[in-house]
């Protein structure tokens, strides 16, 4: 279908324009009301976004009283979250989220949406839980949300197609996948009721829950709970998620 191509820093081409709208499920509202269920949120409480995107969650959290600082290298999604979703609350700032160093400062650290491994160097992943713990204050909570290996490894599928509602039209989305080198390599092609087309290409390291526990704790953190979606479901091979909750030492 289409050319098997690894792209240098293919993150800043992929998180761009509209074809996340359609790929990524957002649902930040579901996403506050998991992190209220699991941990404690609490008004005037404050939170680091570690790669926010369009900062829909931030907004959520926003609304709820939280104030968040969201961070992100897409210059569109940045510049579409400075206009349209700050706030005295909420804040978007445009950089590199595994460089970003505000230590101590907040109450909790988040990495949503499979934000971490698209390296396959495992030291350059775990650079970005430098700025995770360490703007994070001892005691603070930390939420995480990645691909579940022991789903993806019992029910994988090369292709998979995928309609989705466009006004009273629909969007079809078209994923080829592979797994090479330890990561869940992909190519996506998406077309719109009109025709256009656009293409993308992502890769993300797939990690273990026992290997993710032993980054953590390198950095201070410790795992309290894992899950396999935002209902509260086991974490386990028929769930699609890995989702961990835990707090700094």
């Amino acid at each position: 279908m289409m050319a098997n191509r690894k792209q240098e820093k293919w993150w800043i081409d992929f998180f761009k324009g509209d074809f996340t709208e359609v790929v990524l499920n957002q649902q930040a509202e579901e996403t506050v009301g998991f992190m209220q269920r699991t941990g404690r949120l609490e008004p005037g409480m404050n939170v680091f976004d570690q790669c926010c995107g369009k900062g829909y969650l931030a907004h959520e959290l926003d609304k709820a009283g939280i104030r968040v600082t969201g961070i992100d290298i897409s210059e569109p999604y940045i510049a579409y979250a400075q206009k349209h979703l700050s706030s005295e609350r909420a804040t978007f700032v445009l950089g590199d989220a595994s460089t970003y160093l505000r230590p101590g400062e907040f109450d909790i650290s988040i990495n949503w949406n499979t934000s971490f491994g698209y390296h396959e160097d495992d030291a350059e992943n775990e650079r970005m839980l430098i700025p995770f713990s360490s703007n994070l204050k001892d005691g603070g909570q930390f939420f995480f949300s990645t691909m579940n290996p022991l789903f993806i490894h019992k029910h994988f599928q090369r292709y998979i197609v995928k309609q989705v509602p466009s006004g009273d039209s629909t969007i079809i989305t078209i994923r080829e996948s592979w797994i090479e080198h330890g990561m869940m390599k992909s190519n996506w092609l998406i077309v719109y009721p009109d025709g256009h087309r656009e293409t993308a290409y992502g890769q993300t390291k797939l990690y273990s829950l026992e290997q993710f526990e032993t980054m953590f704790l390198r950095h201070g953190l410790r795992v309290e709970q894992a899950f396999g979606d935002l209902s509260h479901s086991p974490y386990d091979e028929d769930h699609p998620s890995m989702i961990i909750y835990g707090k700094k030492q």
